[in-house]
This record gives structure tokens, sequence and C-alpha cells, in this order.
């Protein structure tokens, strides 16, 4: 007579290992994901405007805020630039370290 165990009750519940890593923060890929689309859109947005057309400028975005830094010639197009980056789609706020040269 043989006698065995029952697994944990937990053990039948939990899915085989897949190789891939869970993220410690739910929605953390996500959100990291969210960000560089948003930081692609303004970059092509500031590139494609005959304006603005600045290779000088940089663009970064954490949790759907948008950091623009560079150079720029003009105060206008600094301004031109933030505009442009607050109309992108899931930006929720501009912030700006712009440089008029001169």
């Amino acid at each position: 007579m043989s006698v065995h165990a029952a697994p944990p009750a937990d053990a039948t519940t939990k899915p085989a290992a897949t190789g891939s890593a869970t993220p410690a923060v739910p929605g953390a890929t996500s959100a990291f994901a969210d960000d560089a689309m948003i930081t692609t859109k303004v970059k092509a947005a500031l590139i494609e405007d005959k304006d603005v057309q600045s290779l000088k400028i940089s663009v970064s975005t954490a949790k759907g805020v948008v950091l623009i830094s560079g150079t720029v010639p003009s105060a206008a197009v600094a301004k031109r630039a933030l505009k442009l980056a607050a109309s992108v789609q899931g930006v929720k706020d501009v912030k700006s370290e712009l440089k008029v040269e001169g």
C-alpha cells in the first residue's frame, strides 16, 4: 500500500514558466512603450515642421511628460517646438530646457 501526497492547492493553478520576465510594476512595460511612442511622434513632428526642423533638439518622455532640450535659433522656434510637442496624443505636460542661440 502506497501513500501519495496531494499536490499543494496552488500548484495546479499556476501556469508553467515561459522564460519571460514579468514586470515588477504592473503596466510598467506598457508605460515605457507609450513613452517611447510619444518621444518618436514628438521628434517626427519637430523634424517635419518647416519652422522648427531642428536636429539640435533632444526629446525624452517619462510618464507622459515630455522634456525638450537643446538649442534653437529664436524664441519663436522654441515656442513652436513646445506647441508641437503638446499637440501629440498622450502628452500630459511639456517641460523645456531649450536655449536660444546667440
